[in-house]
């Protein structure tokens, strides 16, 4: 078995040395998102912390067995997660600067 998917089950068993490995490994793609939602507004500490928690939980939801290389399925959650983030800020700035809900917004 790799190191890769040897580190990956032991983090799904709160081996929290090996998550911060894994972790430590996978940070410049994080990073790296965390960047492009800058750009979009967004707070870079804050877009951190959650690609964080989303790699956290995605090392979690990861099946090994399955075909998907662990980097791909990182990478595909973080960006879905981030943008389901981002729309949920947009949707709050939208509300804010208009007083309206969005279901209220004309047309």
């Amino acid at each position: 078995m790799s190191e890769l998917k040897e580190l990956i089950l032991q983090a799904k068993q709160k081996d929290l040395k090996a998550m911060e490995e894994l972790f430590l490994k996978f940070r410049p793609l994080l990073k790296s998102q965390a960047k492009r939602y800058t750009r979009a507004g967004l707070e870079y500490e804050e877009v951190f912390q959650q690609a964080s928690l989303l790699f956290i939980l995605a090392v979690y939801d990861y099946q090994v067995k399955e075909d998907i290389p662990f980097a791909g399925y990182i990478k595909k959650r973080i960006n879905w997660g981030l943008w389901m983030y981002y729309r949920k800020y947009l949707k709050q700035r939208i509300e804010i600067s208009s007083g309206l809900k969005p279901e209220e917004l004309p047309q």
